[in-house]
């Protein structure tokens, strides 16, 4: 891809958190911006409010209205959507966002990627505070809005450090060359695509070639499927974990479900951290980060400060309001493991009774991964399920309903829309309660209707 000559970009899907930070990127480097997305929101009233002219549903007719030097989509936008199989129709070149992202890294001396399939919002923005907290000039292009910047971006003056979040999904973290590779962690996760859980390895291990002469590799040593990918690898590396790798830590204490400790490095203390953000897994996110910043050469009380300072991401184990004394909270967690630690989490805050809002994202996720969450929802105390979230697909094929999940839960409930959920939760909820939706679809209105409707 290349935005020589070009002068007009659309974007496809401009509405979603990494679209929106790249619409308002090239509108600031004085593109002419345009896009669709499916619904409104926050974010495309913003983009709206900056003169970026977005339109509400997919339609050839757009296209051709603004007749776009070049068209970006999200892998979510698919060839046969009516505005690509028009642009492809017309000659207009169509590319994948990507390769518009990776454009814009390559223009940065040290690109700080973080991928992962758990925590790679969290720990971008953990790193982006470290930055913050050393007073050097950077850019943070990341895939959900982070508190500390109210946005999920910011453009530094100087084209040096940029943190970034790297996705594997269907392999797009190809495109992107960091100077430092963080790797989170390896579960199966997109195996409607990725098909085995040795090509899921594999992609990570060719993502890790693409890091640049002199760069460096972080990963994760107490994860089994990391250690494979890493194997072999010849570029310079480093390891971490809360007991096991080059970057520990030590002397951990906790109180009302916030962490403090020290990291080690190389068995020597490295700096002492107290964190602003509740969950034992935000160790591990923090000592990621900790070794992202010691191969950048980040002083240990930059470290210290950035990660005190962070204070968390919209939508991971966000707090919207109280009913009857119940809280009611959000969270983006969209895979069985990453429910583990979100009831992990809320068990440490001591909540007496935990009610998940289940909401099952894609037919083929469902299908493929119906036992594992209903193992991990028989931990809690009560499941509500709404109908499944197509996202990008159809059911034709898969055959699967929510309430196949909710026939495997003894203790599960389904309700067939948000306004029901809500007047649910009002009969349930109770002081002590801790109601939490989950998913990456659009469960999180649910949440924001229950604080509308019911918030004491």
């Amino acid at each position: 891809m290349t935005l020589e000559g070009v002068k007009k970009v659309y974007l496809a899907g401009i509405g979603g958190s990494s679209m929106s930070s790249l619409a308002e990127i090239l509108y600031k480097r004085g593109y002419s911006v345009c896009g669709s997305d499916m619904q409104t929101s926050a974010t495309t009233d913003r983009l709206s409010s900056l003169g970026i002219k977005v339109y509400i549903g997919h339609s050839e007719n757009n296209v051709k209205s603004e007749q776009p030097d070049v068209i970006v989509r999200t892998d979510a936008v698919m060839e046969n959507n009516p505005e690509i199989a028009y642009a492809l129709q017309a000659g207009i070149p169509v590319h994948r966002r990507a390769e518009l992202l990776g454009l814009i890294l390559d223009g940065y001396k040290t690109p700080v990627g973080v991928a992962g399939t758990h925590g790679k919002t969290t720990t971008s923005g953990m790193i982006s505070s470290i930055i913050a907290a050393s007073g050097a000039d950077y850019s943070a292009i990341i895939g959900g809005k982070v508190k500390h910047l109210e946005s999920s971006y910011i453009i530094g003056k100087e084209d040096n450090l940029c943190v970034f979040e790297s996705c594997e999904y269907k392999d797009s973290f190809h495109c992107f060359k960091p100077f430092v590779s963080v790797i989170l962690n390896i579960a199966e996760d997109h195996m409607e695509y990725f098909k085995t859980l040795e090509n899921l390895i594999g992609s990570f291990r060719k993502y890790l070639s693409n890091t640049k002469d002199g760069g460096w590799v972080v990963y994760n040593a107490e994860c089994q499927n990391s250690l494979t990918m890493i194997d072999g690898y010849k570029g310079q590396k480093v390891s971490y974990g809360i007991v096991r790798g080059e970057v520990t830590s030590s002397d951990i204490f906790s109180k009302n479900g916030l962490y403090s400790f020290t990291v080690m490095y190389h068995g020597e203390k490295f700096c002492d951290v107290s964190l602003s953000v509740p969950g034992e897994h935000n160790i591990k996110n923090a000592l990621a980060a900790a070794a992202a910043a010691i191969v950048l050469g980040i002083s240990p009380e930059a470290v210290s400060k950035g990660l005190h300072d962070f204070a968390g991401t919209k939508r991971r184990f966000e707090y919207h309001c109280t009913v009857n004394g119940a809280v009611i909270a959000d969270d983006y967690a969209h895979h069985p493991d990453a429910y583990e630690v979100t009831f992990k989490t809320a068990r440490e805050l001591g909540f007496k009774r935990i009610i998940a809002i289940h909401q099952p994202h894609t037919f083929s996720r469902t299908k493929m991964l119906m036992n594992d969450f209903a193992k991990v929802l028989s931990q809690v105390d009560h499941v509500i399920i709404p109908p499944i979230y197509a996202a990008r697909e159809t059911n034709d094929e898969y055959n699967v309903y929510a309430e196949d999940l909710v026939a495997l839960l003894p203790n599960a409930e389904y309700q067939p829309d948000f306004e029901h959920i809500a007047q649910r939760v009002k009969e349930m909820a109770q002081p002590g309660d801790l109601f939490i939706t989950l998913g990456c679809g659009n469960i999180y209105l649910a949440a924001e209707l229950i604080a509308r409707k019911y918030r004491d």
